[in-house]
């Protein structure tokens, strides 16, 4: 029964090998076995029981398959991937783990990788693992060329009681980093983040002149401290990421600042943002008074690092058919902390439903610079967008820093093409507050007839600001 077993588990794991498309390598790529059972495989030419062996003897493009013969048992090892190698999880018929519940758990408790589970390289693929109790990345892609990286159906869960802390005691479960080169066809698809205090998702640093192009795609997160997508680039570098068909509930435990979703920028750099489909709650409020749905972040003032202050970051950033709920803070905040920054946002089709906005005051928040004359330019356009219930303003811009800025805000009817069929509602402190710029805000339906507006010392302003016919 043995044998025939590890036929079919061969047969199969060849066949998906034929068709999954790998790059093409100098020689004819080997499959390797480790399996999480030692006496359930036989030992070959090519079956390994360990991982340290599979990288030891594999080449590049090979395939190394974690055979998942017992659930109730963690393989508890590490592995640098070569070019184009490929690590899966499958069953005893070789099929692999696209179900959660039945994935192989894979750890490390060793200090081999500093920690890490798996280290890439390029054009690597892993698919089916149940990474658990991480005290370093799960998987790492740090220092080399990780393009081509096709991160898919893995799940995430948990992080060691002593593990490899950030600057907030936290660590990543997916860490991107680079500062040199472009990086390109990067995918994390189909994978789960949840269940850990001290752990965040998906973190992408890029610094130096580097670029890089990122898409993520139907990954979902639960209770964890650290953030979903955090994005960071310093320096020049230049970052292109596309967030598909994702949801987060209770972001930010531990009292901590964990927005679910930010680009993060310093220096010169820019980023390009597209987050669609994306569903947003924190049922359990968790998180501290920092903690938004999503935020944009030009990095400067009055942050202490002046070194990395933004004075030049560029940043287009796009929220679509989206829905915030119940954010313990801002449920949007757009923040430019730094000089001659340049923000391009838009919103559209988005709900926004709740939240105790606590730092820019309203379910979209638009800081608009925290010096004064930063030399900075900001777009917004919002539409067929609902902000609903929220406790304090629908709108808020605040202008932090005081002295003249440059912005235009298109609710409706402006330059910036804006349709409106925005909806207010429900905004225990009022429709808007303003900062001295005139908002176009045609086609949208408020509370009365037209909406209630008042200004940055909270106090009614009427409608002089405010373009409504």
């Amino acid at each position: 029964m043995k044998t025939n077993r590890i036929i079919r588990l061969l047969t199969a794991c060849i066949l998906i090998q034929l068709f999954s498309g790998t790059p093409v390598f100098a020689q004819s790529p080997a499959e390797f076995y480790v399996s999480n059972d030692a006496a359930s495989l036989d030992s070959s030419e090519r079956q390994f029981l360990t991982l340290a062996q599979a990288q030891s003897r594999s080449n590049p493009g090979d395939t190394i398959y974690l055979v998942n013969l017992d659930p109730s048992t963690v393989l508890d090892a590490s592995i640098q991937l070569k070019p184009g190698q490929k690590l899966l999880g499958v069953d005893s018929d070789g099929r692999l783990l696209e179900n959660p519940s039945e994935r192989i758990r894979l750890s490390n408790s060793s200090s081999s990788l500093g920690g890490a589970i798996v280290r890439l390289a390029d054009h690597n693929e892993i698919a089916g693992v149940h990474f658990v109790n991480m005290r370093n990345a799960a998987i790492a892609g740090e220092g080399v060329d990780y393009s081509g990286a096709y991160l898919h159906h893995n799940s995430f869960t948990g992080n060691a009681e002593e593990h490899i802390e950030d600057e907030r005691g936290l660590v990543y479960a997916v860490s991107f980093d680079a500062n040199v080169g472009e990086l390109t066809d990067i995918r994390l698809e189909h994978s789960e983040f949840n269940d850990g205090e001290d752990l965040g998702a998906i973190r992408v640093f890029q610094s130096g002149n580097s670029r890089g192009s990122y898409r993520f795609q139907d990954n979902h997160f639960s209770d964890l401290g650290g953030r979903p997508y955090f994005v960071r680039t310093q320096n020049t570098s230049r970052v292109e990421t596309v967030i598909l068909d994702s949801s987060a509930d209770n972001i930010g435990r531990g009292d901590r600042n964990s927005d679910s979703i930010i680009p993060y920028l310093m220096g010169q750099s820019e980023q390009i943002m597209l987050v669609r489909n994306y569903h947003f709650k924190n049922t359990l409020g968790v998180g501290n008074q920092s903690n938004t749905g999503i935020e944009a972040y030009m990095f400067g003032f009055p942050r202490e690092d002046e070194a990395n202050f933004c004075t030049g970051c560029k940043l287009t950033f796009k929220i679509e058919d989206s829905v915030i709920e119940n954010a313990i803070t801002d449920p949007i905040q757009f923040s430019n902390g730094g000089r001659n920054s340049q923000l391009h946002l838009e919103i559209r089709n988005t709900r926004i439903i709740g939240g105790t906005p606590r730092q820019g005051g309203g379910g979209i928040s638009l800081n608009l610079q925290s010096v004064g004359d930063s030399g900075s330019h900001t777009t917004l356009l919002v539409e067929n967008t609902e902000i609903i219930g929220t406790d304090g303003y629908g709108f808020a811009m605040n202008n932090g820093g005081g002295g003249d800025y440059s912005a235009i805000i298109d609710l409706g009817g402006g330059s910036l093409g804006s349709a409106g069929n925005n909806l207010f509602r429900a905004n225990e402190r009022g429709d808007m507050r303003l900062s001295g710029s005139r908002v176009h805000a045609i086609n949208n339906s408020f509370k009365d007839e037209a909406p209630s507006v008042f200004n940055s010392d909270n106090e009614p302003s009427g409608n002089a600001t405010v373009i409504i016919d």
